[in-house]
């Protein structure tokens, strides 16, 4: 079903609170829903996963591992992307440089009826303005599947995909995610990122989108 992104908007439905007595609870865990129309209709939703760096600078008792590691395996794949005993790789710190916290786009879903209309880019920006200037915001390009067990059964459908389909969902969602913005901070990283630098406002791209589809 042909959408208008103008018509979409974003509602946070719920977080988990920070508490310093756990290291998986520098994490916010946020739902948000994904909205149509005057009338709200819900058509998607996306999950987020929020690291309070402001939390966790001051604490001597938890290390970065033990916090990203221990949360799940998706935040620990990041941590190897990010970090090397506590410490931004090298290679990596010009460009990340002042940063706040880190936020990682755990999953976009729409309803089947709005999926292939390329709104993942959009979304994923979208997303990334609900957060700090400055904040670190990380995906991974890769469709979910419906064995993920963060994935809620029965709440969207979800097909079953071969390595070749997921291969080619994959290429298409990078580059949908690279024209909003987001970029592979060195060759071979699994996730993109939108750092505080120069990047589309998700409006902007909604527009450049609606320009190409009138031409």
């Amino acid at each position: 079903m042909p959408i208008n992104p103008h018509n979409i908007s974003l509602a946070t439905k719920s977080w988990n609170p920070i508490h310093r007595d756990d290291p998986n609870r520098y994490v916010s865990t946020i739902h948000i829903d994904i909205l149509h129309g005057d009338d709200r209709e819900i058509i998607g939703e996306a999950q987020v996963y929020e690291v309070r760096m402001d939390h966790i600078i001051n604490d001597d008792e938890w290390s970065l591992f033990d916090i990203f590691d221990g949360h799940s395996n998706d935040l620990g794949n990041l941590y190897e992307e990010l970090f090397a005993d506590d410490e931004l790789i090298p290679s990596i710190e010009d460009e990340l440089m002042g940063y706040d916290n880190i936020v990682l786009i755990k999953s976009i879903i729409l309803k089947p009826e709005y999926r292939g209309q390329g709104l993942g880019g959009i979304l994923a920006l979208a997303i990334a303005e609900r957060f700090g200037d400055r904040d670190i915001v990380a995906l991974k390009p890769w469709p979910i599947s419906p064995d993920d067990p963060d994935f809620r059964v029965g709440a969207w459908e979800l097909p079953r995909l071969t390595k070749t389909q997921q291969k080619t969902i994959a290429n298409k969602l990078r580059k949908n995610y690279m024209n909003a913005g987001f970029k592979p901070l060195f060759r071979g990283s699994s996730h993109l990122f939108l750092t505080h630098f120069r990047h589309p406002t998700a409006t902007q791209l909604i527009d450049e989108r609606n320009e190409r589809q009138q031409s």
